[in-house]
């Protein structure tokens, strides 16, 4: 969730220990080396086909200071993706950076606690000063930056975030959706479970592509989807957001659902994941930002790498596991 600030687990995990097929494969925690391809990455992107990890030594940081998300509000999904891009090129360093569309924004008021009191009065207040300053609420998007360090150090990013955002028409809206942000990024998993007893599949695909590119791939996997839906002949869902944001590009993360007819539900949900999957790739990102290959995303992977980078794939996991006994059939189809 905050690794635009502290990296992911393959940053964050600095030395290793692999029990791999007649062998042991150590590796020391070190901040940085340059000895050829990194073996620590190929181990922590390998999904288990690389070895077992019996040992790892993980970099830490101290807890911080102060820790505040702020929420904010933007009048359109190009106004908050372009105040995201100039955030990632700022001297700001947020430890979140996260925006949604009106699609998904409309979700999240729509599925949040009740509110009480003082702060029911003052949202109810707030869309109707934004209505007249000529907003269109459908095109509302909720935006979530987080900052952590010190209070000088916080104050700072803050401010150069407040002059980005206002920049691009948009709004600080406090704290008050920071606490909804922290309470649905672990309920909203449970809503497929809750789904699926429903008769409806529901399912996610996230994607990275240069900022030049995000938005046409925004609108491609839209209508990628619609399309999806019209083909098996169903009314369905989908919303976005953007996850993590990087000086060259950013994630996108899509969230689909739909109600099945109860006869194929796995073959219709191929269909609408094949759909979006495929527009990732033909829209100039990749197959995965953070969710890996597996088995569902093997299919696009030499799209995604090319031919030569597939072979030189197979040819490391045949290397350390000729038998195949480690987790055959991940990341490269037999």
């Amino acid at each position: 969730m905050q690794s635009d600030k502290y990296g992911d687990i393959a940053d964050i995990a600095r030395g290793l220990r692999v029990v791999q097929p007649g062998t042991v494969l150590e590796l020391r925690p070190l901040p940085s080396t340059s000895t050829g391809p990194s073996v620590r990455e190929m181990i922590l992107r390998s999904e288990g086909r690389l070895g077992v990890i019996t040992e790892v030594t993980a970099q830490v940081h101290r807890i911080p200071e102060q820790r505040l998300i702020l929420g904010y509000l933007f009048p359109s999904w190009d106004a908050g993706l372009a105040a995201i891009r100039d955030i990632s090129t700022s001297d700001a360093h947020p430890s979140v950076t996260r925006i949604s569309d009106s699609y998904e924004t409309a979700f999240s008021f729509a599925t949040r606690k009740k509110s009480r009191g003082l702060s029911s009065l003052v949202s109810k207040g707030l869309m109707k000063v934004l209505q007249r300053r000529g907003w269109d609420l459908e095109q509302i998007c909720l935006c979530f930056i987080g900052y952590e360090g010190g209070k000088d150090h916080v104050a700072r990013q803050k401010e150069i975030v407040k002059g980005i955002v206002r920049a691009h028409g948009g709004i600080v809206a406090g704290s008050g959706p920071g606490k909804l942000y922290d309470q649905k990024k672990f309920d909203t998993p449970y809503i497929r479970d809750f789904l699926l007893d429903r008769g409806a599949a529901a399912d996610v695909s996230e994607t990275a592509a240069p900022w030049s590119k995000l938005r046409d791939l925004y609108d491609n996997v839209r209508a990628a989807s619609d399309k999806a839906y019209a083909q098996i002949g169903v009314k369905g869902w989908m919303m976005c957001h953007l996850s993590h944001s990087y000086h060259s590009g950013a994630c996108l993360y899509f969230t689909f659902a739909f109600k099945h007819d109860g006869v194929d539900p796995i073959g219709q949900y191929d269909v609408v994941k094949s759909a979006v999957q495929q527009a990732f790739v033909d829209s100039g990102g990749t197959l995965s930002h953070h969710h890996a290959v597996g088995v569902e995303h093997a299919a696009w992977l030499e799209q995604d790498i090319s031919p030569a980078g597939v072979r030189l794939v197979e040819g490391l996991l045949a290397a350390a596991d000729p038998g195949r006994n480690l987790n055959p059939g991940k990341i490269v189809t037999p």
